[in-house]
């Protein structure tokens, strides 16, 4: 795994792709403590923290290009394995971002592009310390406060290096995870669809199942709220209204928790239409 450590940067994920449009191998790495020009999903900007990490890893997956939409959830879920191994208790909300009891701790974006084959750019952006507010309201219906790694591992916000090596073990998980998700897609476990390989695990990363929540689209309209009842292989989510109707959602869109006692609103969303990234 080739590395490297940059206190700032413009942006991991265009570090990263321009290493991969250059030929770099599998495993090449950035980890970087602050981002001039941070991305989110869709080009979204991403808003620093005081005390950011952000690390980004170059996959070359085998797999079909129309299964590499997967990466992300694939990449999320290797993600909280990796935080939860270093003391940092979490989850996966659908259908990019790692919560710490409800509370956004940070994403995962996956970008494609073409250089010496077909590559992927994934990255993992966290809060250390001094979360801006604007992540309290991502996906929820009313603000809630955001989590911040330094409240687990306080000494990630002194410590440069110690910051380092949390990204690079983050890169770690990502190439391993996305090796064995190669190896299951090429065994046939993506006949269902990309997250097929992950499905069963990842329903256990997720503790909005069975939960009331209500599907954004970019504008902050809900396109639907019920009960969060599924996820198929494709990521779609299924959400069923107090009227029992069910709403397949892409997984493009942004799910959060709301209040029980809200009254549902019926979907003004055709099912099957497109939607856009939060």
């Amino acid at each position: 795994m080739q590395s490297s450590w940059l206190p700032e940067a413009a942006s991991v994920l265009d570090d990263i792709k321009t290493l991969g449009r250059e030929g770099k191998p599998a495993g090449t790495l950035s980890v970087v403590g602050a981002q001039s020009h941070g991305r989110a999903r869709q080009g979204h900007l991403w808003l620093d923290a005081r005390a950011p990490l952000a690390a980004g890893v170059l996959l070359r997956p085998q797999a079909p290009m129309g299964l590499l939409v997967g990466l992300a959830p694939v990449c999320g879920y290797a993600c909280v394995q990796a935080l939860k191994a270093a003391g940092v208790p979490c989850a996966l909300a659908w259908p990019n971002d790692i919560v710490t009891e409800g509370a956004k701790l940070g994403s995962v974006v996956c970008e494609a592009g073409y250089g010496d084959g077909v590559f992927v750019a994934a990255a993992v952006m966290l809060n250390v310390a001094g979360a801006p507010a604007s992540f309290a309201s991502c996906g929820s219906p009313e603000p809630r406060p955001a989590a911040t790694l330094g409240a687990f591992l306080p000494e990630l916000a002194q410590d440069a290096q110690k910051c380092a090596r949390l990204g690079q073990d983050l890169c770690a998980a990502m190439e391993g995870e996305c090796e064995r998700w190669s190896a299951a897609i090429g065994q046939g476990a993506g006949a269902a669809g990309p997250l097929g390989p992950i499905l069963s695990a990842w329903f256990d990363e997720m503790p909005l199942m069975g939960q009331p929540v209500r599907a954004l689209l970019p504008d902050g309209r809900a396109a639907a709220e019920g009960l969060l009842a599924g996820i198929d292989g494709w990521g779609r989510i299924t959400v069923v209204g107090a009227d029992g109707q069910e709403h397949e959602l892409s997984f493009e869109l942004q799910c959060g928790r709301w209040p029980k006692n809200a009254s549902p609103r019926r979907n003004s969303v055709r099912e099957g239409e497109g939607f856009s990234a939060v």
